[in-house]
């Protein structure tokens, strides 16, 4: 496996250096014209300086007399140093340099015209095309199209080229930037950096500058109209309190009084209420009981009453006495009697007492009612009060803290105010000059090593990338291994451009080589050709050989007649018929009458004994063509034809058939019924591919036995590197190894001594 893969990559490798081999010439004049132009632009182009200065941008400065400001600061945003590079490149910025300096009138911007006639014909002609831009445009141009003030638009172009010249690089993670720019005058190109880097710091401060006194202006509109909403809500306040008597305001003492006062009347009311329970309780309690004596002694008040108790006391005595006197007396005794008056009078006594007793109850419960009523009624009052007051705390506090909201917001802007007007005199700034710009020493354009070497790499690969595309764009067939490749049929031998030199000089044509020149490249060529196909088959040589090819003009005659020659040389016995009845040529290639020849045989009036003519070529007998039939086809393909083919077979060793082109007329197919097998000869760089496959299939269709296929036409000196045993030796006539001179190499490019024909 591992030598297939580097046979296959020795093929990719040959591949590309066949392609740059052959493409040489367009590869060399490719590079050449890339690099002599790059060339000459580089040694006759204006040199370009470039002056440098280096700033560096801090985060824009807070406000110095604002601690909040300046910690709240925050260095790392990006957009901001974005903002600032765009800020330099800006053309108002531009336009700034540009009146400093005077750049209108500078020749840097503005060169003298040079007075060749070139440069007046370029100026003529730019003038007239202005001209007419300018027709143009006020054709189309409505009256609502906003006007281009008339000093903005005459500099435009200036500023235009202005900016094209100027770059701005940052730093990588820093914040520093450079400032560059490219002129042709170097001190022009350091007055230009560094005053645009003035410039922008200048610009910078009068914008702060201009941002105070805006920022002055603004807090002194809203001071004064923060004043007047201070006044307004005092005077709100003070008239709100006169309209309600408020002396001192309202604060957390008199809200925890009023709760107090709450409170005691609270639990004064429900002691009030207890008591009123209880005395109701023990006056209902003695009305309930005082029809029931013997129940009185329970209730507390009676029960405790010295008076009630001394009175059942002497009942007590009276009863015992009347006991006693009972069983002594009866009952109108007048001691009896009067025991019972007495304790008649003692019983009203008690009863009396009690309800004495009962009265002080029902004045103690309604002494208590009293005080709960009157109790309830002044803790309603307070609470009416207390919801008074809440109200006119609400209110007031509302009017109190708007006035003391607004009266903070005057005394902030106060504040603020008196900053603002002393940094209006700070003059600080966030941008500095780090590095000025100096006058550069040498120019950075144009880079001559650099261009030359660029123009070397890209010489070369648009060279050698055309050669490739050409090579691409190239459908024909021009190598043994497109042949292989893309035919998929046996390579037999490659025939090279020869030269045939002068005309004349011998009995047959000069395009008959292996005669003329035995010993040179193209006669090998054909001997090998003889070779390969004496070798093509395993069981036996082919012995009659059918040529053709895909087309007219690929060399089949020529290549017929040699091979047939090679063949006769090496001691064959060999007969050449030529049964191209379109377009015959075997006839002038070896001086012969075409009169007679294939088509009167075929047509049966002449037999092949009586055509057949020997040549000087000792085993080579010929029979031409014979006058052009009107039906080449059905003669070739006729039983006359066989038999012609089946006698020949029985006199010679080798029968070589020159047809005509398969994709023109069907005489090749029908022929190929009747030989042992088909040469099929290519023209090496203009035979398509796609041709010589469908005629490649017109054979196949008919079974035709296909030997393999000749590359004919090589151009030695364009595939040399395939055919390098060609490239630059040949055999001479004296059998001694020569080197071909110039000359004769541009010769051999001339196949036949002219274009290449059938």
């Amino acid at each position: 496996m591992e030598n297939s893969s580097s046979d296959i990559l020795e093929i990719d490798i040959r591949d590309y250096l066949r392609t740059m081999f052959k493409y040489r010439w367009t590869i060399i004049t490719c590079f050449l014209l890339v690099f002599v132009s790059v060339a000459i632009y580089t040694f006759t182009a204006t040199p370009i300086y470039q002056a440098s200065a280096q700033l560096i941008i801090e985060k824009d400065n807070p406000n110095i007399l604002s601690i909040e400001e300046v910690l709240s600061v925050d260095s790392s945003g990006t957009d901001y140093y974005q903002t600032q590079y765009k800020i330099i490149e800006s053309r108002s910025l531009a336009r700034k340099v540009i009146q400093k300096l005077h750049l209108e009138t500078s020749e840097e911007f503005f060169p003298a015209p040079k007075e060749d006639f070139f440069s007046t014909m370029k100026q003529s002609v730019g003038g007239t095309l202005q001209t007419w831009k300018a027709g143009i445009i006020s054709l189309f141009k409505t009256d609502g199209d906003a006007e281009v003030p008339q000093k903005e638009a005459s500099d435009q172009g200036l500023v235009n080229t202005f900016l094209s010249r100027l770059t701005v690089e940052p730093v990588r993670n820093s914040r520093l930037v450079f400032i560059r720019f490219e002129a042709r005058d170097p001190r022009m190109a350091a007055n230009i950096v560094n005053a645009l880097a003035q410039a922008y710091i200048d610009q910078g401060m009068e914008a702060k500058l201009e941002a105070s006194q805006n920022a002055v202006k603004w807090l002194d509109d809203r001071v004064q109209e923060e004043r007047g909403k201070v006044e307004a809500a005092e005077l709100k306040l003070q008239r709100y309190k006169e309209k309600n008597s408020i002396i001192t305001d309202f604060s957390n003492d008199s809200e925890n009084i009023t709760a107090q006062k709450l409170a005691e009347l609270n639990s004064q009311v429900v002691e009030a209420e207890t008591r009123r329970v209880e005395a109701q309780t023990r006056y209902e309690q003695t009305l309930r009981l005082i029809n029931q004596p013997s129940m009185l002694d329970s209730i507390p008040e009676i029960l405790n009453n010295s008076l009630v108790q001394r009175i059942k006391t002497d009942e007590v005595d009276l009863s015992k006495h009347f006991s006693e006197l009972s069983k002594k007396y009866g009952p109108r005794h007048p001691q009896i009697v009067a025991l019972k008056a007495e304790m008649r009078t003692l019983d009203l006594q008690r009863k009396a007492e009690i309800k004495k007793v009962v009265n002080s109850l029902k004045n103690e419960y309604e002494v208590s009612q009293a005080r709960e009523d009157s109790v309830k009624r002044a803790l309603v009052k307070i609470k009416k009060e207390a919801l008074g007051l809440n109200k006119k705390a609400i209110e007031y506090g509302v009017l109190s803290r708007e006035a003391e909201s607004s009266r903070q917001m005057y005394d902030l802007l106060i504040k603020r105010f008196k900053e603002t007007a002393l940094t209006e005199d700070i003059k600080t700034g966030n941008v500095r000059i780090v590095d000025r710009a100096e006058v550069p020493q040498g120019p950075i354009k144009p880079k001559k090593q650099l261009n030359l070497l660029l123009a070397l790499i890209v010489g070369l690969t648009l060279g050698v990338g055309l050669a490739f595309f050409l090579e691409f764009m190239d459908n024909t067939l021009k190598t043994p291994d497109d042949i292989k490749r893309f035919l998929k049929i046996p390579y037999l031998a490659p025939i090279p451009y020869y030269d045939l030199g002068e005309p004349g000089g011998g009995p047959y044509s000069r395009e008959l080589i292996t005669q003329h020149f035995p010993k040179s490249t193209a006669s090998e060529a054909y001997r090998g050709l003889r070779t390969s196909l004496l070798f093509s088959s395993a069981d036996a040589p082919p012995q009659v050989i059918m040529i053709t090819s895909a087309g007219p003009g690929e060399g089949k005659t020529l290549t017929s007649s040699n091979l047939a020659a090679t063949m006769a040389q090496s001691g064959s016995k060999v007969i050449l018929l030529d049964c191209d009845l379109r377009r015959p040529r075997m006839h002038k290639i070896f001086n012969l009458n075409r009169d007679m020849g294939i088509s009167n045989i075929l047509a049966g009036s002449m037999e092949a004994s009586e055509l057949v003519t020997k040549t000087d070529i000792e085993n080579l007998s010929v029979i031409p063509s014979g006058p052009i039939p009107p039906n080449p086809s059905e003669l070739l393909g006729s039983q006359r034809m066989r038999k012609l083919i089946e006698v020949l077979r029985q006199h010679y060793d080798r029968v070589i058939i020159d047809s005509s082109p398969i994709t023109a007329v069907t005489d090749a197919s029908v022929l190929s019924d009747v030989v042992d097998g088909v040469v099929f000869v290519v023209r090496s760089g203009h035979t398509v591919r796609d041709v010589v496959k469908n005629a490649l299939d017109s054979l196949h269709m008919v079974k035709a036995k296909v030997l393999g296929a000749v590359l004919n036409g090589v151009n030695v000196g364009k595939e040399g590197y395939y055919y390098y045993q060609y490239n630059y030796y040949y055999y001479g006539e004296d059998g001694e190894r020569k080197k071909k001179t110039r000359k004769q190499k541009r010769a051999s490019k001339v196949y036949g001594g002219h274009k290449p024909t059938a």
